[in-house]
């Protein structure tokens, strides 16, 4: 009896730490640009993507010249020199957030708080390079939308080329909380070691 109830004490923790330990949420939508109405090796843009133009990624340029392009299946957003776009989402527990996002040529990223008109990242361009992984860390407030944007650079300028390629953009909390159900199981599993521990003194 007494080992029946220690090893499900034991199971109800191990099942405690499996689903407070989920898969933070990505708060960008459609941050690695994977739309089926774009074929494999064609390319096509914003404004002809229907709901996607008016919705996600709009561009604040006049040119509007970013894309999406496809190379054997895989789809990342290309910039046109001088272009930029921006998605916007919102935070309802504010904390420490994480941005990430795969990129190709020249450019920068900023990050804009609608709430109070003020930009949260630091310039507030943050200028990109070459091509690799970027990982930046976020202070994000309560209940408050953002629109992050990305642009290309407008001119030939010594060591930068004309262009950015962009890929799995995603926004996500540094620690994801726990849902409701694992405090439950937590609390049960404590319960049924502290009867274990007193069964023992008793005896």
């Amino acid at each position: 009896m007494q080992k029946t109830l220690t090893s499900l004490a034991a199971a109800l923790l191990l099942a405690t730490i499996g689903t407070g330990a989920h898969a933070a949420a990505n708060l960008i939508t459609d941050g690695d640009f994977e739309m089926p109405v774009v074929a494999t090796d064609s390319f096509d843009t914003y404004t002809n993507l229907g709901g996607y133009s008016a919705t996600l990624w709009g561009s604040d340029a006049t040119s509007g010249t970013h894309k999406i392009v496809d190379v054997a299946g895989n789809q990342f957003m290309q910039f046109g020199g001088g272009d930029s776009a921006y998605t916007a989402f919102g935070v309802g527990t504010g904390g420490a957030y994480t941005l990430n996002f795969d990129y190709n040529g020249s450019g920068f990223w900023a990050l804009y708080n609608v709430n109070t008109s003020n930009y949260v990242s630091t310039g507030p361009l943050v200028q990109i390079n070459g091509m690799g992984t970027d990982s930046s860390s976020l202070t994000l407030a309560d209940n408050t939308s953002y629109k992050l944007y990305f642009g290309s650079v407008g001119a030939g300028l010594p060591g930068m080329t004309t262009g950015l390629q962009l890929d799995n953009v995603a926004v996500t909390a540094v620690t994801p909380v726990p849902e409701p159900e694992s405090y439950a199981m937590l609390m049960a599993g404590l319960g049924v070691l502290g009867f274990v521990s007193r069964r023992r003194q008793q005896r």
